[in-house]
């Protein structure tokens, strides 16, 4: 199950709430879930489904052009980064921001029962498909056992 990195920290404050751990701990706090929340805030949505035989991530990348993404595999490890530009032009003001712009990375660890190699990706009206085939478990199967008359053995 996915979770929203928002709903982490409110879990870790109502933990710590009424507690007196000291201003050094507060500012601890705070410095890293400002770091948390930056770090994740502009990473963008995505949905995994899954089929009988296969994976599919969808991650949304409006405005982005298919040309700056790069998806990759290093093991069992995915990464997909990308950049979303925003230029004003000469003149112009940027008055309010709230569209994130620039350079994303995420990674996500593969399962063993996942087909690396016969993965693929494809863009489609700003949304990434990345698809990963699941191979197949072994299914179990009758051995048929031979019945030597002669009851000679074989010592290997």
């Amino acid at each position: 199950m996915l979770f929203r990195n928002t709903d982490l920290l409110n879990d870790f404050e109502r933990l710590t709430k009424g507690l007196n751990l000291g201003p050094e701990f507060d500012r601890t706090v705070d410095d890293l879930s400002t770091k948390f929340t930056s770090t994740f805030a502009g990473a963008p949505n995505l949905d995994v489904v899954r089929s009988d035989d296969r994976f599919a991530l969808f991650i949304d990348l409006p405005g982005v052009d298919p040309k700056s993404v790069d998806v990759t595999v290093d093991g069992r490890t995915l990464a997909v980064s990308a950049t979303r530009e925003f230029e004003i032009a000469e003149g112009h003001e940027h008055v309010h921001a709230g569209r994130r712009h620039g350079a994303f990375n995420r990674s996500f660890k593969l399962a063993d029962d996942l087909d690396v190699d016969g993965m693929s990706a494809k863009s489609e009206h700003g949304v990434l498909i990345v698809t990963i085939p699941v191979i197949a478990a072994p299914q179990p199967r009758k051995i048929q056992v031979d019945v030597d008359v002669n009851n000679d053995v074989v010592n290997d």
